[in-house]
């Protein structure tokens, strides 16, 4: 009995060691794959975490310039035209043109003495065309209010005389043989101030043009993408030489008055 009692105890002890070691495996596959699901689930990415990589790849694409295709509106990638490289000298070649002008036809403008350059700008309408009257004819001083104009072809002395006639210098011209004679008006004083108000219009029209070449100066600037530093310093340039040339119209028509009311 006792033996069946000790073998009784034996298989119990067996039974109580064998479940013991099952739980022992029980628990710990548990434990496994709890540390198992535990793990995984801290590996996995969480709404809140997509959230903020998106808004930090958001700023990041604002702060680099992003999207348009990786195209910049930056204004640091604007081309500008450096103001060296533009090209005013019309308004100069034209400024030079119009002095010209001013002083020949205040040449032609005499009061108490005559010149040849007087008729310089005479046009003489001919079969062939028209011709300066230097070109057809010697010009010389008789006296200071006379000329003699010598023709090299007679035929065509009614053509320089319809063309003294209507000169608007004032001249009366009379024909001996093949010379024709131009005799300027005794000086008085009201072709003293006939020939001044002649010479103010000429001087006002010659400034309007001067001005007028500096607009022709200002929109070709538009023709350019430039700074508003270089804009400014070009716009200043062409002021100057528009500055230039009215003072030399000016300095122009002071001498030429000064002469009329000095004869």
């Amino acid at each position: 009995m006792i033996r069946g009692i000790n073998r009784f105890s034996g298989c119990f002890v067996r039974s109580i060691g064998n479940n013991s070691n099952q739980q022992q495996q029980t628990y710990r596959g548990i434990i496994s794959v709890a540390k198992t699901t535990t793990t995984s689930s801290f590996q996995r990415r969480s709404p809140f975490s997509i959230f903020n990589e998106n808004s930090v790849m958001t700023l990041r694409a604002k702060k680099s310039g992003g999207g348009g295709g990786g195209k910049s509106n930056s204004k640091d990638d604007e081309v500008f035209t450096p103001w060296k490289q533009v090209d005013i000298s019309s308004v100069s070649s034209q400024g030079d043109k119009t002095i010209e002008y001013v002083s020949r036809e205040l040449g032609n403008i005499r009061f108490g003495r005559v010149g040849p350059e007087l008729l310089e700008r005479i046009n003489v309408e001919t079969p062939s065309g028209n011709l300066l009257l230097p070109h057809m004819a010697m010009i010389t001083i008789k006296d200071s209010l006379t000329l003699n104009i010598t023709l090299y072809d007679s035929s065509l002395l009614s053509n320089v005389e319809r063309a003294l006639t209507n000169s608007g210098l004032g001249l009366n011209p009379q024909t001996f043989d093949t010379t024709i004679r131009v005799s300027l008006p005794k000086p008085t004083q009201d072709l003293r101030q006939k020939l001044i108000k002649q010479v103010n219009t000429i001087s006002e029209d010659a400034k309007v043009s001067i001005r007028r070449h500096r607009k022709d100066g200002m929109d070709i600037l538009k023709r350019y993408k430039l700074t508003k530093d270089d804009e400014k310093t070009l716009e200043k340039n062409i002021q100057k030489i528009t500055d230039d040339y009215i003072k030399s119209i000016t300095k122009i028509t002071e001498t030429k008055l000064k002469e009329i009311n000095s004869n």
